[in-house]
Formats: C-alpha cells, sequence, structure tokens
C-alpha cells in the first residue's frame, strides 16, 4: 500500500512539471499557468525551490514585436493592441519521464512562437523561439521576457533598489548606487540599464530609449551601464539570490520597483526570413546568495543560438 501511495505521489509532482533528485526529493517544482477562455492572461510559469517562501512567475512571453507591429501582449495597453486576438490560449505539454514543459502558439498571421523549459537542482534553463511561416521577412523582432516576484514573499519587496545587482565596471554593484538617483528622481525607481556598448535602444512596441539619465515615461535610463547579460536580486533574509540572463542577447536590462520583477531580455532586434526561425536560451538561477559562484555559473553556462 505504501508503495501504491509513493508511486501516485511522484506522479503527482511530473504532471505538474515538478522534479526530484535520486533521494526522492524536490529540487524545482515547475507550474503551468492555465487559462480562463475568453480572458487576456499570462502565457508562463511558476517557480518554487524548497527553501522559497510562495512562488516567482515567468511572463514568457510578456510582448511579442517586430516591424509590422504587437504579435503577442498578455495585458491591455491601448497605444499596443495585438495584430490579432487569441481566440484559444495554448496548454502547456508536460513530458512525464523528465519533467520538461513546453508550449507553442501561431498567431493569425502566421507567426508561431513557443517555450520550452527544464529545471536543475537549483537552475531553470528556459528556451523561447520564434518561427515565420511567411512569405515575407518578419523585421526588428523581439519578445519581452519578464521575471515577475511578487508572489514570493523572499523577493516581493518594493520600491527599493539596495538588493538589487549588475556587474558594472568590473564590480558587482546594487542600483541604489546608479545615477540619476531616486532622491534625484523623486519618484519610486523604474530603471532601465543599457548594456555596455548599446546606444540606440528600443523597447518594447519600439520605444525609443534615449541618451542616459533620461526618462522614458515614469522609466528613467540611469547613466551606468551593464557588463554582463544579467540581473541579480537578494532574498530578504539574504541567504538566498535570483538572477535572470540571456546571454548574448541582451541590449538593456530592466528592474521595474513597484510590480515587482527583472527583465535581463532577451531584447536585441532580429529579422527572420521566410520560413526561418530563431531560438534564445536563458537561464534562472534560484541558489544560495554567492555572487561569485553566480558569475562563474552565467560565464559557464552559456548557450549559444
Amino acid at each position: 500500500m505504501q508503495n501504491k501511495v509513493a508511486i501516485k505521489f511522484l506522479v503527482i509532482l511530473l504532471l505538474i512539471g515538478g522534479k526530484t533528485s535520486a533521494t526522492g526529493e524536490e529540487i524545482i517544482k515547475l507550474i503551468p499557468l492555465h487559462h480562463i477562455k475568453g480572458k487576456m492572461e499570462h502565457i508562463g510559469f511558476q517557480m518554487k525551490a524548497t527553501w522559497m517562501d510562495g512562488t516567482i512567475e515567468l511572463r514568457f512571453p510578456e510582448t511579442l514585436d517586430s516591424e509590422k507591429g504587437m504579435h503577442f501582449i498578455d495585458h491591455y495597453r491601448a497605444d499596443m493592441l495585438p495584430l490579432s486576438e487569441m481566440e484559444t490560449y495554448p496548454e502547456w505539454n508536460v513530458n512525464e519521464s523528465t519533467g520538461e514543459i513546453s508550449y507553442s502558439y501561431t498567431t493569425k498571421e502566421g507567426i508561431e512562437f513557443g517555450g520550452i523549459v527544464n529545471s536543475t537542482d537549483d537552475e531553470v534553463h528556459i528556451e523561447f523561439f520564434v518561427k515565420n511561416h511567411t512569405s515575407e521577412p518578419v523585421r526588428k523582432i523581439s519578445p519581452q521576457i519578464c521575471l515577475a516576484l511578487d508572489n514570493s514573499n523572499d523577493f516581493n519587496q518594493l520600491s527599493v533598489t539596495s538588493d538589487v545587482f549588475i556587474w558594472s565596471g568590473g564590480k558587482y554593484l546594487s542600483l541604489d548606487k546608479t545615477t540619476p538617483t531616486v532622491a534625484e528622481k523623486g519618484r519610486d525607481p523604474l530603471l532601465v540599464i543599457a548594456r555596455e556598448g548599446f546606444t540606440e535602444i528600443e523597447a518594447v512596441g519600439k520605444t525609443k530609449i534615449d541618451k542616459p539619465g533620461s526618462d522614458i515615461g515614469t522609466w528613467w535610463l540611469v547613466n551606468e551601464t551593464s557588463d554582463e547579460d544579467i540581473i541579480v536580486r537578494e532574498s530578504r533574509d539574504k541567504k538566498h539570490l535570483v538572477a535572470i540572463s540571456w546571454p548574448g542577447d541582451t541590449s538593456f536590462l530592466i528592474y521595474n520597483s513597484l510590480n515587482p520583477c527583472i527583465h535581463a531580455g532577451p531584447s536585441i532586434q532580429f529579422t527572420i526570413d521566410p520560413y526561418r526561425e530563431r531560438h534564445w536560451y536563458g537561464t534562472i538561477y534560484l541558489i544560495q546568495n554567492n555572487p561569485d559562484q553566480l558569475f562563474e555559473r552565467y560565464k559557464n553556462g552559456k548557450r549559444y543560438n
């Protein structure tokens, strides 16, 4: 009887995308988001490490746009309406033997997009793809992928910058050291950080990001630049961190202190020729708070497109 119960429990874990170690201990649980018909919602999944209070969520993607317009957006904006309505949201596929989860969706204009996700002991490996099923090139295509922290008590502090970090000028730099400061701006931090070497940057909806220190609506572009394609947040107790990276595909980073969320791309725009496709590879880290170890993993973990 006990063996039957154990087998049933393992099957349940696999069905929700959970993965277990050799000892049977849960590693990182992947929880695909399900949808209510007719409601505009996120396409994504939640993640939970054994030590976490609550979950974090990847909006996968939050938006997908190109020169043609908005192929997908998971919320309403009057200035960013989608080219076509999503009548039925895609369902996640779960590989019961590996714990891998995946989905794909094809828009009415012939653009297919989707994701593939796997977890290890303390990392989540993410692959996002776009396929052009049309006879015309799709230019300046760019996904916006958001790591939302609001459902985790470990990472959901609001209106602070001291626990969010980048590598800048060869140093591990907290965002409260960037300029213009919060005090100078007189409002809650909504920060854009350019990747070193990128000057002509466009955000979602092809919004132009101007010179350092300038406003982008309620956001501002800091003077400092990031050396790397990764952004980090410490847990409240300083024992763990969460980080996201899209190595080789980042022109700017984002920290929203009000949602809160962090972004590390992929933000470099590409052209996808007719009947061709593009894949992006990223990693989410849920590890002990050791920036040196994180940096080594990040440098050794790049997966090429």
